[in-house]
């Protein structure tokens, strides 16, 4: 059920006199007034946040629910987890014409810079994870890929995300003390640029920016998986610490599919950065497996694109800064593509949980001139 109408259901119980009454005393019934099913009738019935908020019903609504059906001002009887309703997209994946390949990996600097920090198995089924996907890349045979990271060291003139526009990008790893470990890559200015007009005229901002370093959010993924490739990139960077919008970011990655389409290239969108991980002292090397484990479950059903509905304080308590990245890649793709998980990873001494995964793009048809 769409989260729109469940937020409208709530409301409609609080503003409408005697509603909420003969909600309490028939749920199913008066909830087919508020167009309920039977399931999330019950949900508000039973004053379930954790359900609600795992839909992505904002906290200032869900809060009412605790208190009508729960009369728990302190709101002990829920746990603050995010609960995966087992249920799979009814959606067909509808991607743009022109885009195929998607997917989305980590870029933790530490599997290339100090790999022995972390279990041995661990790395190689990472590794492993990074392998297939390298080959569905090679697979594609892409003419550009658009890689989407989120600011580390950069500097940029503004706080909104940014599209590289240059010919060629190139950095390294030298704040981990690993200049040794540097990539470069073609950029496909053309491209870029009408990916920008595209995001402005959605009414959105965006920063077009001649010069992208790269480091290791780009770096990591452009050795793993396209080392010996003439592929053009186009980098995407967020910038969570100064905007943290989800809403945002799924309105961005939406408005890139006419430039994609229009292209007449063979397009592709890497999304990078870790599940839980946080960089704040006191939680850095903390890994939240459940909260992981609602994510995968939401792109395995084809349903990732539901962690747009999220307020951004529950996605950052739960260590989700890098989550645009991702959010830009689902809404391009749309809804209802399901992920394969390669590989998931929680490693304790490089900071997070690590994933790789690719997007089915079902009925994508390649239009290359």
């Amino acid at each position: 059920m769409d989260a729109s109408i469940l937020e409208r259901a709530i409301l409609r119980l609080g503003e409408e006199n005697g509603l909420l009454a003969r909600f309490k005393a028939d749920p199913v019934g008066v909830g087919r007034e508020l167009d309920l099913d039977e399931e999330w009738a019950q949900v508000i019935a039973q004053g379930d946040r954790d359900r609600l908020r795992a839909k992505g019903i904002i906290d200032g609504i869900t809060i009412l629910v605790s208190r009508w059906f729960q009369d728990d001002v302190g709101d002990s009887g829920s746990t603050g987890r995010f609960v995966f309703d087992g249920k799979e997209s009814t959606a067909v994946p509808n991607p743009p014409a022109n885009l195929v390949f998607a997917g989305g990996c980590s870029h933790v600097p530490d599997l290339l810079a100090r790999p022995e920090i972390d279990p041995a198995d661990a790395v190689a089924r990472l590794l492993e994870g990074y392998a297939r996907l390298k080959a569905d890349i090679a697979a594609a045979q892409l003419d550009v890929l658009l890689i989407a990271a989120d600011c580390h060291f950069q500097s940029f003139e503004t706080g909104a995300t940014v599209i590289g526009i240059g010919e060629q990008h190139s950095g390294s790893m030298a704040f981990f003390r690993r200049a040794d470990l540097d990539a470069s890559a073609k950029g496909d200015p053309e491209l870029a640029r009408a990916l920008v007009e595209a995001v402005r005229a959605a009414g959105l901002e965006v920063e077009a920016a001649p010069k992208v370093e790269l480091d290791h959010g780009l770096v990591v993924p452009l050795r793993l998986l396209l080392a010996d490739s003439d592929i053009a990139i186009i980098p995407v960077i967020t910038q969570p610490a100064r905007g943290f919008s989800p809403f945002g970011s799924r309105a961005f990655g939406r408005a890139l599919r006419p430039a994609i389409e229009a292209s007449g290239k063979r397009v592709g969108f890497l999304a990078t950065g870790g599940l839980s991980h946080w960089l704040e002292p006191g939680k850095y090397g903390k890994v939240d497996l459940p909260f992981d484990a609602f994510l995968l479950s939401l792109l395995k059903a084809g349903r990732g694109l539901e962690i747009a509905n999220f307020e951004p304080y529950p996605l950052l308590d739960h260590g989700q800064y890098e989550i645009l990245n991702w959010v830009i890649m689902l809404a391009l793709v749309g809804e209802g593509a399901r992920a394969d998980i390669y590989a998931y990873e929680p490693l304790e001494a490089s900071g997070g949980g690590w994933t790789v995964a690719h997007m089915n793009l079902q009925g994508a048809e390649a239009a290359h001139v």
